[in-house]
């Protein structure tokens, strides 16, 4: 069904043919889950070339209608391999993944293809990945469930002095247990001034009272992701603590509740901004309202102040906005939510009100 709807929105004459080269997108479209593999569609035939290592691997998860070459790489370049598959099914002119291949090795191919017409493409399988089944829908729900219980069993071993490495180390450990493929993605807990940091990296910093604990992290569940960030505080919240927290609940919830059917990012993005920007922390928010999540951590949509991207049902995405203010910290909460033809379903379940550990 993925290869067809490809077929048929980007191979308009029967001398085209389609080239990938993203490893994403070639498990998306053939189940293949190995590396060093290029993908070719004809309007004939659908092509595999990977070598030796990954062969038997290949003709293990991909259909029967797609064929598996195992290029010889000390006797054949991967260009002469493909002008040979493509001189065959009589292909003239060429179509090809231009953002997931660098200008030197797009210049090495095309200096050995007999093809002389080819076009530059941009998005192609993305946007069909933005569309979401319910088999992927659930892969993301068992992922989020694993962060959920990861997050609750290392809650008790909050304490004063622990550092952020050893709880983030714990953190991990505890999805692995859980049954998570691997991180979703580097896994970010911080401790009090250091939360202001949006992507910062865990480090020797010990936890003390007062202390802000930002956690942002997510599980892997057959190659689908999870995203999700709570932020809780050490011993009791301060005044300010809990006025920047309830500021950003309000701005994420209003933008929970305003999400229909047909409205851009840019719509959904300005109902945060205009709680966050209508307050004291203003020049303090963070720039974007979130992004899909899928096989990999940030795909479409980018809910951003320029998404002209429309929702749709079948769209995975967050939606967290944060307050980072330098020396003092952040807060930031983020759920993974998906479109359905019932309204918006939060997958994430860990708690959200500010607890005081």
């Amino acid at each position: 069904m993925r290869i067809s709807k490809l077929i048929e929105q980007n191979l308009n004459a029967k001398d085209q043919a389609f080239i990938i080269f993203n490893a994403i997108n070639i498990t998306y479209l053939t189940g293949f889950t190995g590396h060093a593999a290029t993908f070719v569609l004809t309007q004939k035939n659908q092509f595999l070339v990977t070598d030796y290592r990954y062969v038997e691997q290949a003709n293990s998860e991909v259909n029967n209608d797609i064929k598996v070459i195992c290029r010889d790489r000390a006797k054949q370049s991967l260009g002469q391999c493909l002008d040979e598959i493509l001189q065959a099914d009589t292909v003239t002119c060429l179509i090809y993944e231009a953002a997931h291949i660098s200008v030197a090795a797009w210049q090495n191919l095309n200096d050995e293809f007999s093809i002389k017409q080819t076009i530059a493409r941009t998005d192609a399988i993305e946007i069909l990945r933005y569309h979401k089944n319910n088999e992927e829908i659930n892969s993301i729900k068992k992922a989020a469930k694993i962060a959920d219980q990861a997050l609750a069993n290392i809650l008790p071993l909050v304490k004063e002095g622990i550092t952020e490495r050893e709880l983030a180390t714990e953190l991990e450990y505890q999805m692995s247990k859980l049954g998570s493929e691997e991180l979703s993605f580097a896994t970010i807990l911080l401790f009090g001034e250091r939360s202001a940091l949006p992507h910062g990296i865990p480090g020797n910093r010990k936890l003390k009272q007062g202390d802000l604990m930002l956690f942002d992290f997510g599980a892997v569940i057959n190659s689908y992701r999870s995203d999700m960030t709570r932020t809780y505080i050490f011993g009791k919240a301060s005044d300010q603590q809990k006025e920047v927290y309830q500021l950003v609940q309000n701005a994420q919830q209003a933008a929970i509740d305003a999400v229909k059917e047909g409205m851009t990012g840019q719509a959904l993005q300005k109902i945060a901004d205009d709680i966050l920007l209508n307050s004291d922390y203003a020049k303090f928010k963070g720039e974007g309202l979130g992004h899909g999540v899928g096989l990999v951590l940030h795909e479409l949509p980018f809910i951003d102040p320029n998404c002209q991207l429309k929702l749709e049902n079948g769209c995975v995405f967050t939606i967290e906005p944060g307050i980072y203010i330098p020396n003092w910290g952040g807060i930031r909460i983020e759920d993974d939510v998906v479109l359905t033809e019932n309204g918006l379903e939060i997958i994430n379940k860990a708690p959200k009100e500010f607890l005081e550990l």
